[in-house]
């Protein structure tokens, strides 16, 4: 039996490799996308705090090749409380900029893309994990399709009452120009 030419060979591998992270990249989505519960039974005072932790590559949510979104968790924690805590009032927005966004210049920077949810919105996304109650959630750029290499992401959330929460800023890999 004859081996594989060379340029063969290394076509064969890079097709393993493409279809390895393809599935990597599904999973990861498909793990965002669905829930392990919801929060019904999660509790707290107001939230303090704001975490925000991102899927360190940009993911596909079509059938049309190329990355089109970003995934997420939210989760909320209140002042001596170690889990996080279902945000029941206000709105929360994830910030997407174009590109590296250093935190400092984040109030002064124009998000490319910013999705807005009202509490009753967020039950769609609900989730408690071993980190408590939060939120998880795959999201489309739609037309605001980024530019850069990569892109930042912040969340924010406007309380009813109280002052807003800003999460830290997220750096998530859109491409590997």
């Amino acid at each position: 039996m004859s081996a594989a030419p060379e340029g063969r060979r290394a076509h064969c591998c890079f097709s393993v490799f493409n279809g390895v992270l393809a599935v990597s990249l599904w999973v990861i989505s498909v793990a965002i996308v669905s829930g392990c519960g919801s929060l019904q039974s999660a509790g707290g005072g107001p939230p303090s705090e704001l975490h925000l932790f991102a899927v360190p590559a940009a993911i596909r949510l079509d059938n049309h090749p190329g990355v089109d979104g970003i995934g997420v968790r939210i989760y909320a924690s209140a002042q001596g409380k170690a889990q996080g805590i279902p945000l029941r009032s206000g709105r929360l927005e994830i910030w997407m900029y174009d590109g590296t966004i250093a935190s400092s210049k984040l109030s002064e920077a124009k998000p490319l893309k910013v999705w807005t949810f009202s509490s009753t919105e967020l039950e769609t996304f609900a989730a408690t994990t071993t980190l408590g109650a939060g939120y998880q959630m795959a999201l489309k750029w739609e037309d605001q399709v980024p530019k850069a290499r990569v892109v930042t992401v912040v969340a924010r959330f406007h309380p009813a009452k109280g002052p807003d929460l800003v999460s830290t800023a997220n750096t998530i890999a859109v491409s590997a120009r």
